[in-house]
């Protein structure tokens, strides 16, 4: 084997060793407390295991890098595979973040992945005639499946980056319970990593292809370092509360109230509303967003959105004006009882939120 066929072995198993070396500690290592919901806090943690595992396809060009064939099954596990795995990454976060139902149907998007995969050992060794050869095929196959599948991973970035600009006091309770900061970072090192790879493609070099695995180890290994502490709901760095949008007409949730909402109805609406947020005390949910009152209540969010904007001040404003009620009433129960516990109990996710939602507030009143 020669100096180069080396390299090309090598650094392979060393993405393969870091692969799963990632698998490992995602699926075992969890921060205390949040090991109590993982659903919660680490809802990609099935899917960053499984995807990770999946290196061990690689283990043909490991010991075989002068093979054609397992160059062919490089070159579809890094292109058209691998951006479908960076696409279920993306949305296994974010999108169950979201409660955005639709995502598991989109990544039916990713069968051109498979196909080139399947590509592979199908069609590599056989010769077609006429100047053409299986290779040829399989090299078109895959570079189509890489086409495809980039588009579909651009549209995911594009809903988180959608999502992560429309996220408001109007949806969450807390506002950090969608993790704007590190939806960036993700799409960042996601965009990064699809120009590698379509380098890579384009090069059609096994040396570069080498380096780049060893560089995606690092990538892998920073986005690793950056999701082992929950995003979600954070305690000690959280960010300070954002202003409501006032941009109305980006739900349509007022415009939908005056043109189809009777009296009636948004009288019914808004006695439900008082059930689930007061009578069954949900506010003290610190993970309480708009959606989830609107599923309790049983019915349609816009017109849930509509009458917390019209009628009760907007939802962030009422859900935490409730708690700073709960946390005065907790300690006339409970005067021995300390501040930390009261604003724990009331759902403020913590001392510097409490504070900062008490000022803003007063000074809104």
């Amino acid at each position: 084997m020669t100096a180069a066929y080396y390299f090309q072995g090598v650094a392979a198993a060393i993405y393969v060793a870091v692969s799963l070396i990632i698998a490992a500690v995602r699926w075992f290592h969890m921060c205390r407390p949040y090991d109590r919901e993982p659903r919660y806090y680490y809802p990609a943690r099935s899917a960053t295991t499984i995807i990770y595992l999946s290196s061990l396809l690689l283990l043909p060009y490991v010991f075989h890098p002068d093979s054609s064939m397992a160059w062919l099954l490089v070159k579809a596990y890094f292109l058209p595979v691998d951006l479908y795995f960076l696409t279920v990454l993306l949305l296994s976060y974010f999108g169950k973040v979201m409660r955005w139902k639709r995502w598991p149907q989109l990544l039916v998007l990713g069968i051109p992945a498979l196909v080139a995969l399947a590509a592979v050992p199908l069609m590599a060794g056989r010769s077609l005639g006429d100047g053409v050869s299986g290779y040829d095929i399989t090299n078109g196959i895959i570079i189509i499946s890489g086409i495809l599948m980039t588009i579909v991973c651009l549209y995911a970035v594009w809903l988180v980056l959608r999502w992560s600009r429309t996220v408001n006091d109007e949806e969450y309770s807390n506002p950090n319970d969608f993790p704007v900061t590190f939806a960036r970072k993700a799409v960042g090192l996601l965009l990064m990593t699809m120009v590698l790879l379509w380098i890579t493609a384009l090069a059609d070099n096994p040396i570069a292809l080498a380096w780049v695995q060893l560089v995606l180890c690092a990538t892998s290994a920073l986005m690793l370092i950056l999701a082992l502490h929950p995003h979600r709901h954070r305690t000690e760095q959280e960010e300070q509360p954002q202003a409501p949008s006032s941009d109305e007409e980006a739900d349509g949730s007022v415009t939908a109230y005056n043109r189809t909402l009777t009296e009636s109805l948004a009288l019914s609406i808004l006695s439900a509303i008082s059930e689930v947020v007061l009578e069954q005390k949900a506010y003290l949910d610190p993970h309480l967003t708009l959606q989830d009152v609107a599923d309790r209540a049983g019915y349609n969010r816009t017109y849930v959105a509509a009458l917390f904007k019209t009628e009760l001040g907007g939802f962030f404003n009422y859900i935490n004006t409730q708690r700073l009620a709960y946390v005065e009433s907790y300690r006339r129960e409970h005067p021995d009882a300390p501040l930390s516990e009261a604003i724990a109990e009331a759902g403020f996710s913590s001392r510097s939120s409490y504070y900062a939602i008490k000022s803003r507030l007063k000074q809104e009143a």
